[in-house]
Formats: C-alpha cells, structure tokens, sequence
C-alpha cells in the first residue's frame, strides 16, 4: 500500500514540475530559437516524444541558467 502511494505521489510531482514547469520554459526557448515555427501550438502535441523533449530543453535551459548565475564572478 506505502508503494502504491509512494508511486502516485511521484507520478503526479514528475507531471507537475516535469511537464508543468520544464515544458514550458522549453516551450518558450525553442519558440524564441526557432524564430516562431517550432514546437508548434501551446501543449497541442499529438507525440508524446515531442512533449518529453520540450520539456527535457526546459530542464537543460534551466540547468544552464542556475549554473551561470551561480558562478563567482
């Protein structure tokens, strides 16, 4: 019973903050990029690959942002 709990509650934090938060920065960041012509409209993907690598760019994005704003000057 504690695992099947305990899997819910990460499923559900992994769908927030992974498809929540990351796609939409990546979202943004590849619109920006590619001038308007990519991703395409707002979570109007029909390929879950799509979803997964926009917000795996939002991650990437926000990785590099925390560790540049990190650094000692």
């Amino acid at each position: 019973m504690v695992e099947l709990l305990a899997s819910v509650f990460i499923s559900v934090v992994v769908e927030l903050i992974f498809y929540g938060v990351f796609y939409s920065i990546g979202w943004g960041f590849i619109r920006v990029i590619t001038l308007g012509r990519y991703p395409g409209p707002w979570r109007a993907s029909t390929h879950v690959v799509d979803l997964e690598l926009v917000a795996l760019t939002g991650l990437v994005v926000s990785i590099v942002a925390v560790v540049v704003v990190l650094q000692p000057f």
